[in-house]
């Protein structure tokens, strides 16, 4: 075999010296010389290489080939095959993820109490570490699948999250809401407390109460001091109906053209007038503050809920207060709970009209606290300090903690 064939069918790229490109080169003349005298012109000749089309013109000529019509299918097909696989994943069992530590925690629980399968999420990254139980607002609007918003906390604490009954994934399809009421939650919540020592220990345990959580941990905390090591409360719930008069003055401002400015209080003691006033100050910049569409991302990756707990947790919270509309609008803090035996911290957002400011002051000028009382004023927040001020609110539970710790 020639030394020009030897290099064809090797497939080896290396340099090759001059004098062996002479010699191809007149192999090459031979070879073609010989073809020619057997069969002259039956070929046609080859193009020149610059006149073949590049890949680029070709690429050009096939995209208006495709037209903007299949581009957006092509597109919508991206789409679908992305949605389907984010229900695939919803559809796995539920479960949460890792977290490092000295001694961590991170569990799902679902337990009996009250009668019910309810949902408990323990994280911490040192199961010693204070216990921090969070009672979330509503009724009904579970704060677990939001939690990842706060997870700065359980570097400090062991956080637990509880679906309430009625809540995300402890309402089930057959829940009863007659069930919801006050000393039923008081019952549950006595439950999981003693839930808690059993499954992580006897450190100190302090209640964190957002919004209608505020109602349930105030009374609680006061009424079973001993078993817990400080109240922290997020929105605290004073009296519905005196707070509405004080959205109503506020939205005569914010929104002088609205019907419901032009209503009386007393209006207000029907359920639904009272949801859409609740609506009206989340749209003017009076209620938590944060859309549900930004919400939204965070709360379809946790892993603690699958597709059917997302159906349940907005269940629960359309449903709402209505179950026990008449006992809790007529629940009257500032008589009900004089005194709270334990540390407590209270943030308010200065923008919020769900729970305004200036009840909230009232009821701690009025209660009586041995161990401490504090009030914090977030000034670029509304209902959900947590949320819109992340850090700052971090920082102060994480600082209440300590000094509560500290005593113990």
């Amino acid at each position: 075999m020639s030394r020009c064939a030897k290099g064809v069918s090797s497939l080896r790229f290396r340099p090759i010296s001059s004098r062996s490109s002479v010699i191809c080169a007149e192999q090459a003349n031979q070879a073609a010389a010989g073809r020619a005298a057997i069969d002259t012109g039956s070929l046609p000749p080859l193009e020149p290489l610059a006149a073949m089309p590049s890949l680029k013109a070709t690429r050009h000529q096939l995209a208006p080939a495709l037209g903007p019509m299949s581009r957006i299918g092509l597109i919508g097909l991206v789409v679908l095959l992305c949605a389907a696989g984010a229900v695939a994943w919803k559809m796995l069992p539920a479960r949460t993820s890792p977290i490092d530590g000295p001694d961590p925690v991170a569990e799902l629980v679902p337990a009996e109490i009250g009668g019910m399968t309810q949902w408990l999420l323990i994280r911490g990254a040192d199961r010693s570490a204070p216990i921090l139980l969070w009672l979330h607002g509503g009724p009904g609007s579970a704060q677990m699948p939001i939690r990842s918003a706060t997870e700065a906390l359980e570097r400090h604490f062991v956080v637990v999250h509880w679906d309430q009954r009625g809540a995300g994934k402890s309402n089930p399809p057959d829940f009863d809401p007659a069930t919801m009421t006050l000393d039923r939650f008081l019952a549950d919540a006595r439950e999981v407390t003693a839930l808690l020592r059993e499954r992580v220990g006897d450190q100190p345990l302090i209640v964190l109460g957002h919004s209608w959580g505020t109602m349930l941990g105030a009374r609680l905390v006061a009424r079973w001091p001993e078993d817990y090591a400080g109240y922290v409360a997020v929105g605290q719930q004073v009296d519905t109906l005196r707070g509405v008069e004080l959205a109503l003055d506020w939205l005569r401002e914010a929104a002088p053209d609205s019907e419901l400015a032009a209503m009386a209080p007393e209006a207000f003691r029907d359920h639904g007038l009272y949801v859409r006033l609740m609506q009206a100050l989340e749209a003017h910049g009076g209620g938590m503050n944060v859309s549900l569409a930004s919400m939204l991302p965070r709360a379809l990756a946790a892993p603690e809920y699958r597709l059917p707990d997302y159906i349940r947790w907005f269940d629960g919270a359309n449903r709402g207060s209505g179950p026990m509309w008449a006992d809790y609008r007529a629940r009257d803090l500032i008589g009900e709970v004089p005194r709270m035996p334990v540390p407590m911290l209270v943030v308010a957002g200065a923008r919020d009209m769900n729970t305004p400011v200036p009840l909230v002051r009232d009821w701690m000028d009025s209660v009586e606290a041995p161990e401490g009382k504090r009030l914090v004023i977030f000034a670029e927040s509304g209902h959900a300090p947590f949320l819109t001020e992340t850090g700052r609110f971090v920082e102060t539970v994480v600082a209440f903690g300590e000094e509560v710790t500290a005593e113990e």
